[in-house]
This record gives C-alpha cells, sequence and structure tokens, in this order.
C-alpha cells in the first residue's frame, strides 16, 4: 500500500534573518543614520547586481528575491558558489575589485550602500561593527558547510542540502512545493555535478520515496525526516 503524501513543514520566515541582524541593537537615531546612506535597486530576472572585475564601489543586502554568485575561470569554466536569499548581505571583497558576478535568479529587490560610507559608519558605530562581525561569521559557517557537503556527501545527498537550503532559507515557500528558481545547470554547477547526474539524483529520490512529483522548476517533498537525514551534515 503507498503512503499517504506528506509535504515538508516550512515554518515562512517573519524577518529576513541578515537585515534583522545589521539592525539589531541599533539605537533608532543610528537606525535613521544606516537607513539614509541606501538606495532601493530592483532587478529582473536574468540582470547582473555586479559583474566579475568590475569595481567594487558598493555592497548589498537583499531584501527579496533570490540571487546567484558565479566567478568564471581564465578558460570560461564557471563555478557557481552560492544562491543568495533575502536577508543576506553581499559585495565585501579584500580588493578594489570583484571577484565573482552577482545575478537575479528572479525578480530582485536590494538596498545598495556606498562601500566607504558604510564602512566609515560602521566605524563610527560600534553596534554595527559588532553585528558585521556576526555576518561575516554567519557567512563563513555557510561557506564551511558548503566545502563539507561537497566533499563529503554523494550526489543525492548534496541534492538534499541544496532542497533544504531552499526550505529554510527562502521565505514565503509554499509548504506543499518547493520551487527551483535556478536552472538544472545552476544546481549542477553549484553542486559540482552534471546535468545527467543532478538528473539521475532526483530520480532516486523520487524511486526512495523522499521526493513526488519533480519538474524542472519544483519538487514535492514527502519525506521530511529522510530529506533532513541526507542533508545532515554531522
Amino acid at each position: 500500500m503507498n503512503k499517504p503524501m506528506r509535504s515538508i513543514n516550512i515554518p515562512h520566515a517573519k524577518t529576513a534573518p541578515f537585515r534583522s541582524d545589521l539592525d539589531r541593537f541599533l539605537s533608532t537615531a543610528e537606525q535613521t543614520r544606516l537607513a539614509d546612506l541606501h538606495l532601493s535597486r530592483h532587478l529582473g530576472k536574468g540582470e547582473h547586481v555586479f559583474h566579475q572585475h568590475s569595481e567594487a564601489k558598493h555592497v548589498f543586502i537583499v531584501d527579496e528575491g533570490v540571487l546567484m554568485i558565479e566567478r568564471l575561470s581564465a578558460t570560461g569554466r564557471r563555478q557557481v558558489m552560492a544562491f543568495i536569499f533575502p536577508g543576506d548581505f553581499l559585495g565585501f571583497t579584500p580588493s578594489s575589485f570583484f571577484e565573482y558576478s552577482v545575478v537575479a535568479l528572479c525578480p530582485s529587490v536590494l538596498r545598495s550602500y556606498p562601500r566607504k560610507a558604510f564602512m566609515k559608519l560602521s566605524d563610527e558605530i560600534p553596534t554595527l561593527k559588532n553585528n558585521l562581525g556576526q555576518i561575516s561569521n554567519n557567512v563563513l559557517a555557510r561557506t564551511m558547510d558548503q566545502v563539507f557537503a561537497m566533499g563529503q556527501k554523494k550526489a543525492h545527498e548534496r541534492l538534499c542540502f541544496l532542497i533544504k537550503q531552499l526550505a529554510d532559507r527562502n521565505p514565503g515557500t509554499n509548504k506543499e512545493r518547493i520551487e527551483f528558481p535556478m536552472t538544472r545547470q545552476d544546481i549542477a554547477d553549484n553542486l559540482g555535478l552534471t546535468i545527467e547526474t543532478v538528473s539521475r539524483a532526483l530520480r532516486r529520490l523520487k524511486k526512495e520515496g523522499v521526493l513526488g512529483e519533480v519538474t524542472p522548476q519544483s519538487c514535492k517533498v514527502l519525506e521530511e525526516a529522510q530529506l533532513i537525514e541526507r542533508a545532515r551534515l554531522d
């Protein structure tokens, strides 16, 4: 007898996690100074926030949408470094140029801050500087998780890791279905796989009953516990 279909239970995010981290413990006056620095930037699907090797004049916070960080080698080979969600901070770089590109995978809204003015303000407001330090730690932790998953997990487990990330970090995710704002090629380039391997991994997860209906744009999660188990990093 077939098991009854059960969808993953995904809590809706009330606020963007990095946004609250940036504003946390700031006084009303300090929040106003921070707000006065930014301009809202609206992007359509496929538009770039910035290109690799362009001058790093701004830093950004994502308010809406999903974006992708990608890097090209000198030979033209592409690596998708990460997917960016509401609340994420991007644009910090140790040099005066960006070493990667960021492109919107769907209509997106960002807050853009002039880099020099933003860093000057953080020096003037110790709480803001502390918040930035915590944000940096969060980014490093996620990067380490990604590296570990790519080095230690099998193809179908890497895919579970990504699906859980989409469920946990994309506000407003439909509880009945996980949407893929990225293409199969984007997924493959992010997980260090080929498109064929991604397809085989999806078929395996469907055969094992972890996933239900799978389309190029979405998938239905039937067994949340099994998905989480395969996505675990410990």
